[in-house]
């Protein structure tokens, strides 16, 4: 481990990152598509499928909240997800699915659904 450096030195490493950085975009933050985004707040959603759902279509999802203590239970809100990657396999009308938000695609993907 380094643990003594000149301000020359620090300066010199500073400008190679910079210069790296510039030559090299998107090295550094690049986010791999149809990736699943960091988990948390509104991005991760459960619910249920109205219908069966087969690889490739974008299903029609009732989206179920826990209400203080209580089980979760069925919103009034809807969302149309994706199953376009999870498997080659349908999901049956009624399941429990877990959505997640892609940002960089602007949609909702199926990521988890409930054993057939």
């Amino acid at each position: 481990m380094i643990t003594s450096l000149s301000q020359t030195d620090i300066a010199l490493l500073r400008q190679m990152a910079s210069e790296f950085r510039a030559r090299n975009p998107g090295t550094v933050s690049r986010q791999p598509s149809r990736q699943p985004q960091v988990l948390n707040g509104s991005r991760v959603k459960i619910g249920k499928t109205t219908g069966t759902v087969a690889t490739g279509d974008l299903a029609t999802i009732d989206i179920w909240k826990r209400d203080g203590a209580r089980a979760p239970a069925v919103t009034t809100e809807t969302i149309e997800a994706y199953y376009d990657w999870l498997s080659t396999e349908s999901i049956s009308s009624g399941k429990m699915v877990l959505i997640q938000w892609f940002s960089n695609e602007n949609c909702w993907r199926i990521v988890g659904a409930e054993c057939e």
